[in-house]
């Protein structure tokens, strides 16, 4: 009977030494402790049942995306886009020589996250007897999934990817250098997790919609970070005399970015009638502001900011329609809003009571005459 326990006891010595089993590890969620085997990435705790994942000395976890569009196919993808829209220069398919094309590999950073939580506060409601407010408290509960750069991606403008419904594999680094060239992570994991984390709460914040808030409380679940080398095919074509690049997607054979000369004529044409159409809804219901009725003041109102809108979009339009930058990679930068009235004052004191009509008509008589000489001077 002692020979039989002492064979056991062996045995399951030798077995642990074999498995090297980790001990001492405690769940970050309930604080049990913890034995892991050696090269295990996904375990549920056996105390509470949380999905935990383990990091090693390695990193985060690296995974890819297997490239589905072949060279040809890219090429043909972007010759497409340079044939589609107004908004380029004139000929510009068929004038252009595809220079290079070549698949790269570019690392994202992967954070999802479950945000969960409460917001009390007060919501604002307008009411024929003037603005009320109402306590109100939100349930948070929103699901997050977003990708961001690892490396400089400045040259190809992908800031984001779209991972839905994509094959993603464990990483293999020799068959993806046999493929194309591969990107090395140059980017902080801590930093950008923070900054992801950051802005799920503000989202999250954001989303209850409340006027005041007067207690809030988050907590992150589910919460992961992983790298995922995803296939971009950079294309790079000649068009008068310079070099544009348009970045196709090796998984669905999407645009990402694409860089493009514009089109003067269109340009010219959007700005005069971006401005015309402008000025008249911001002249239009002008003799409601001298009429009695809160409504007529509202529907004027409502055309002078529409007016406006759609002055600054046609300005934008020709100001900045020199160069066509689309794709599914971009990414908005707030710092780029456009202001019609800068460093004078609000449109309120630009448009006033007195000089109203004059600084429309200036407005736009400089518009349309700055348009109309670019239009004459400049060819497509």
């Amino acid at each position: 009977m002692e020979q039989d326990t002492s064979e056991q006891t062996t045995k399951q010595a030798i077995k642990l030494k074999k498995e090297k089993v980790i001990k001492g590890i405690m769940c970050p969620s309930c604080g049990g402790a913890l034995d892991l085997k050696e090269g295990l990435r996904t375990f549920n705790c056996n105390y509470c049942g949380t999905l935990l994942v383990t990091k090693g000395e390695s990193g985060a976890i690296k995974y890819y995306v297997p490239k589905k569009v072949n060279r040809d196919d890219a090429i043909k993808k972007a010759k497409q886009w340079l044939g589609s829209g107004l908004a380029k220069a004139k000929g510009l398919q068929a004038n252009s020589k595809i220079d290079e094309a070549f698949l790269t590999y570019i690392p994202y950073w992967r954070v999802s996250a479950d945000v969960v939580g409460w917001v009390f506060g007060q919501e604002e409601k307008s009411t024929s007897n003037g603005t009320t407010y109402v306590d109100k408290e939100v349930k948070i509960q929103r699901t997050y999934d977003s990708t961001f750069p690892a490396c400089d991606v400045a040259e190809l403008g992908v800031r984001k990817i779209n991972l839905e419904g994509d094959e993603i594999l464990p990483v293999n680094f020799e068959n993806l250098q046999q493929q194309g060239m591969v990107f090395n992570i140059i980017s902080s994991e801590e930093e950008t997790v923070k900054s992801a984390m950051d802005k799920f709460y503000s989202d999250s914040k954001k989303s209850a919609s409340l006027s005041k808030v007067t207690f809030e409380h988050f907590d992150l679940v589910r919460n992961n970070v992983n790298v995922v080398y995803y296939p971009l095919w950079v294309i790079r074509y000649v068009y008068a005399n310079r070099t544009y690049q348009v970045v196709v997607d090796g998984e669905d054979g999407m645009i990402c970015y694409g860089k493009a000369p514009g089109s003067s004529l269109f340009r010219a044409i959007v700005g005069i009638y971006a401005t015309a159409a402008g000025m008249f809804l911001a002249t239009l219901f002008e003799i409601f502001k001298y009429s009695h009725g809160k409504t007529a003041f509202v529907i004027y109102i409502i055309s002078l900011i529409a007016g406006i809108a759609l002055m600054g979009w046609g300005y934008k339009k020709f100001r900045y329609g020199g160069e066509i930058e689309e794709g599914t990679g971009l990414v908005e930068d707030d710092k780029s809003t456009f202001s019609l009235v800068k460093d004078s004052g609000s449109i309120t004191s630009f448009l006033g009571e007195g000089m109203g009509g004059v600084a429309k008509s200036a407005v736009a008589s400089v518009a349309v005459g700055s348009i109309i000489g670019s239009l004459l001077s400049g060819d497509d």
